[in-house]
């Protein structure tokens, strides 16, 4: 379940003994706070991604399945994803689908990859596909028994598939907007595929809204915004030092 933004903002303002008082403004205090808060968390997850320190609960409120067709390079960029992604759980290629009752998007070209937001997905087909580094996906090229080898095979049941990170293949570095796109090998030209992936928490623009983190986040936002307050009014020994020693305790227990 998500946190809403204004039982932070109470609280906070509770902390600060400034309850019923516009001594802290919600446009230029207490939101901006809030926000900072996010995209700190956003920074200290990002790090422990590395280590694989955070499990997938962290991200349930991010977290969205979605439907794509692969360009004839079996490719699917980031830009045509419907929300900015944060970083990429599970790559399912040749999914089961089902109808949404949308429309399908239509491709530019066939080496163009669409968001099928006319479909949805049901299952994979029993695998997913490895992540493998640059060095791995051309190692792999022409292993048999490695994932993504891209050769004549005996068993299609037997082929295991992989994925190489998103990487600018453009040539054209002229261009404003990257296209940042990831491969899917054997090779699934014009296929379904599903990526699961988390998407960026947007920021919050009123205390009405919720913030895209679960409940078990809500005391470490709460502890930093009130820290970037504390910071903003100048406090560097009450409010600033007791909740950057919570924020401390906090990291430890969810990494």
């Amino acid at each position: 379940m998500p946190i809403l933004a204004q039982t932070v903002a109470d609280q906070m303002r509770f902390a600060l003994d400034a309850e019923g008082s516009d001594h802290y403004r919600d446009d230029l205090d207490i939101i901006p706070a809030i926000n900072a808060s996010q995209r700190w968390i956003v920074s200290v997850i990002n790090a422990a991604l590395g280590r694989n320190k955070f499990g997938e609960e962290i991200f349930r409120d991010l977290t969205k399945a979605r439907v794509f067709q692969a360009s004839d390079d079996s490719r699917v960029g980031l830009n045509i994803f419907p929300n900015e992604v944060w970083t990429i759980l599970a790559v399912f290629p040749k999914p089961v689908t089902g109808n949404t009752g949308g429309t399908a998007s239509t491709p530019s070209g066939k080496n163009e990859a669409i968001y099928r937001g006319d479909l949805y997905h049901i299952r994979g087909i029993g695998k997913s596909a490895d992540r493998l580094s640059v060095e791995q996906w051309e190692n792999n090229r022409g292993n048999p028994f490695a994932a993504g080898y891209d050769g004549a095979v005996f068993c299609e049941e037997l082929q295991d598939y992989a994925y190489l990170d998103p990487i600018d293949h453009n040539w054209n570095d002229d261009e404003v907007d990257s296209k940042d796109e990831i491969e899917i090998r054997p090779a699934i030209p014009q296929e379904l595929v599903t990526i699961v992936y988390v998407k960026k928490p947007t920021p919050i623009a009123a205390l009405s809204e919720n913030i895209e983190f679960p409940d078990e986040i809500f005391q470490m936002i709460f502890n930093k915004a009130l820290q970037y307050i504390a910071y903003k009014q100048g406090d560097q020994t009450n409010i600033f030092s007791v909740t950057n020693a919570d924020i401390q305790t906090l990291i430890s227990t969810i990494t």
